[in-house]
């Protein structure tokens, strides 16, 4: 009796601190969790997101075009995730030392894009969530 009650309460804090590393500073959630580290990977909210474009810097959106077509954030180019490939230089950005944000629907194909300029040289890759949590409107 004493060890299940030891083993339940253990469950429980593991089950409380994966939820809380799970939960992102956006409404709503990413589609599956964001677990990419990395120390040239940050996750910005998008108000920084927002400011960070203010001061220049570019915004790739990696959904499909006829996502991109349907809405996206003003001034952001459309580099599907599709043509992702490691080793990549992005023409829009082509100094891996420049700031680049990465945005999809929900954050987390932008994660994976984020992972593939990383591993190709970029030092600056923000994640900018989604579209989907992005309050400032989107043009079409």
């Amino acid at each position: 009796m004493f060890m299940t009650k030891i083993c339940a309460a253990a469950m429980t804090v593991v089950g409380m601190t994966a939820a809380a590393q799970a939960m992102e500073p956006v409404t709503p959630q990413p589609a599956s969790p964001l677990t990419y580290s990395d120390p040239a990977y940050a996750k910005v909210v998008p108000a920084e997101a927002k400011k960070m474009l203010e001061a220049g810097v570019v915004m790739i959106d990696v959904r499909e075009p006829d996502e991109f077509a349907e809405g996206h954030v003003p001034g952001s180019i459309n580099v599907p995730l599709s043509s992702f490939k490691f080793g990549m230089r992005l023409s829009a950005v082509p100094n891996l030392d420049d700031k680049v944000l990465v945005i999809c629907r929900s954050g987390v194909r932008a994660e994976r894009a984020s992972r593939v300029l990383v591993e190709s040289g970029y030092r600056h890759v923000y994640n900018a969530y989604g579209t989907s949590q992005w309050p400032y409107g989107l043009v079409r």
